[in-house]
């Protein structure tokens, strides 16, 4: 059973990060619709199948290094049993060959892309970004994982680049629409992954991962959580008064409420409330991605 497992390619994705990336792909695109431009149905289609397969590549390529990228609600194995204990090394191959065929397909598609003439100096740099964020976080020698500043890496090449690259793909340079589209959820975004760390903490403690969490202590974490959802609908407000449309970000406030509750739930974890991780993930995903579905649907219906 345990062979299976760690032969089960599909068992090594990590859904809520490839949603994550698909939906703010999608949220760019659709601000530049809303802008007016004819979304390029064949240049939207290649550049999300680049995204994905960097993504899903890398997520093979830290699971086979034993570097895995932000496991997340995936959970892997027992960290006290090795991976490469438990197979052999043609299955750990697989992970390896699996990873560098997506990652091959990335590089046919970038060219392809590039003779069409799809890509800009500022989707290529977009396209740069992304891709060594990724190997900062599981390179083995070089990642960032544990260093303190993994989760930042995590939120910016999730969070920012896949907006910035499908806006980039259809509409010829930067627009405020695209900052006060995307930024509001980073702070939303760090806070979901500070959460994902709660989970594994006494873990991470025992094993001396040095991450962003273990550095803070959970004390501090969660109240840098609580700034974060609060930075989150600030910069939210902040669009409205310098001219973002109330129809896209008036309907992320449906989302607040949610953000509120779950700040004051974990601030009663120091005086000893019961620790109901269901509740505290379902608020997460409230949070995070209500108000990106509500801003998304606005751009492609608008």
């Amino acid at each position: 059973m345990t062979e299976h497992r760690n032969t089960n390619i599909l068992g090594h994705i990590r859904p809520i990060h490839l949603l994550t990336t698909i939906a703010l792909y999608l949220l760019g695109s659709g601000i530049a619709h809303y802008l007016g431009e004819r979304v390029d149905s064949f240049g939207f289609s290649l550049g999300l199948i680049w995204m994905s397969t960097i993504l899903l590549g890398f997520f093979l390529l830290g699971d086979n290094f034993d570097t895995p990228f932000d496991i997340g609600l995936y959970n892997r194995m027992p960290p006290e049993a090795p991976r490469r204990q438990n197979q052999t090394k043609d299955q750990g191959d697989i992970l390896l060959y699996a990873s560098l065929a997506l990652l091959s397909a990335a590089g046919v598609v970038t060219i392809f892309m590039g003779v069409r003439g799809s890509l800009s100096i500022s989707s290529a740099l977009i396209m740069g970004i992304y891709f060594i964020g990724f190997c900062l976080l599981v390179i083995p020698g070089i990642s960032l994982e544990n260093s303190g500043i993994g989760e930042i890496i995590t939120s910016i090449i999730l969070v920012l680049c896949p907006p910035a690259f499908g806006f980039l793909l259809q509409y010829e340079g930067f627009h405020p629409f695209l900052v006060f589209g995307i930024f509001p959820i980073f702070p939303l975004h760090l806070a979901f992954i500070i959460v994902l760390r709660l989970l594994s903490y006494r873990e991470d403690l025992r094993l001396a991962r040095k991450n962003l969490l273990v550095r803070l202590g959970w004390i501090q974490a969660v109240f840098v959580h609580n700034i974060l959802i609060f930075c989150g609908y600030l910069l939210f407000g902040l669009g409205l008064l310098f001219g973002f449309p109330f129809q896209f970000v008036g309907f992320a406030f449906f989302a607040l409420p949610a953000g509120l509750y779950q700040i004051w739930y974990l601030s009663r974890l120091e005086d000893g409330a019961p620790v109901r991780w269901y509740l505290i993930i379902s608020l997460s995903l409230v949070v995070l991605f209500l108000p990106l579905y509500f801003i998304t649907y606005s751009t492609w219906m608008n």
